[in-house]
C-alpha cells in the first residue's frame, strides 16, 4: 500500500492509499485530478509541511525556490475535453507521443502531446484535486499496461469458454483438438493472438 499527499480544496492530507486506487476512484466519480511526481526527499519535506498545517505552495508571497519541492512535474492530468487522463512525460516536456487512460484502460497515441506542450492547455482543469506521489512516469505506464494484460488474459479465458470444449483447429498428437492441451497447438495459438488483437 503506497502513500500519497493530496491537496483538497481547503486542506492537505497524506493518505495511506495507493495512487492507482485514488486515480481510479476519482476518475469514476468524474472528479478532475492532477498528479505530480516528487522525489523521496521532496516527499519527506512535504510530509513535514502537512504536519505543520499546509503545503508551502499555499503560503502567500513564497517563491518556487522556497517551496521545498518541484510542483511542476505533471505526470497524470485530467482532460476535460476528451474526458480521459493523460500520462505526461515530465522529463521530456516537448515529446510527441503520449499515453492516455480511460474506462477501457491504457492507450498510446503516437501523435499525442504532453501536458506541457499541448496546444490547448485550457483542457486541463486548473481547479482540481492535486496529488503528489513518488511514483514516476514509467511506473504508472507499467502499472496500467500490466492491468491491461490481466484484462486481456481474463477476456481470452472467457472467450475460450464461450467457443466450446474443442479448439477444432487441428488434430495433431499434441493438441487432439482439446482445449486443455491448446497451449501445445499452433493453430489454436494463432487464434489466441487474433483474440488478443480484438480485445
Amino acid at each position: 500500500m503506497g502513500k500519497i499527499i493530496v491537496m483538497f480544496e481547503n486542506e492537505d492530507k497524506e493518505l495511506n492509499m495507493s495512487l492507482y486506487d485514488f486515480i481510479d476512484e476519482q476518475y469514476r466519480k468524474n472528479n478532475p485530478i492532477m498528479v505530480c511526481h516528487v522525489t523521496e526527499e521532496e516527499y519527506n519535506n512535504m510530509k513535514k509541511q502537512v504536519k505543520s498545517g499546509c503545503l508551502n505552495e499555499r503560503l502567500p508571497r513564497i517563491t518556487n525556490n522556497q517551496i521545498g519541492y518541484n510542483k511542476f512535474r505533471y505526470v497524470v492530468v485530467y482532460d476535460i475535453i476528451e474526458e480521459n487522463l493523460l500520462i505526461s512525460d515530465y522529463d521530456n516536456p516537448k515529446k510527441i507521443g503520449s499515453y492516455t487512460i480511460d474506462m477501457e484502460g491504457i492507450h498510446y497515441n503516437n501523435k499525442g502531446y504532453q501536458a506541457t506542450n499541448h496546444p490547448d492547455l485550457r483542457r486541463f482543469a486548473s481547479r482540481c484535486i492535486k496529488v503528489y506521489t513518488t511514483e514516476g512516469y514509467d511506473d504508472i505506464i507499467a502499472h496500467y499496461e500490466e492491468k491491461r494484460e490481466v484484462i486481456i488474459r481474463e477476456k481470452t479465458k472467457e472467450l475460450i469458454k464461450l467457443i466450446g470444449k474443442s479448439c477444432k483447429t487441428c488434430n495433431n498428437d499434441k493438441c487432439s483438438g482439446v482445449l486443455e492441451n491448446a497451449s501445445e497447438c499452433n493453430g489454436w495459438f494463432h487464434r489466441i493472438k487474433d483474440i488478443k488483437k480484438l480485445s
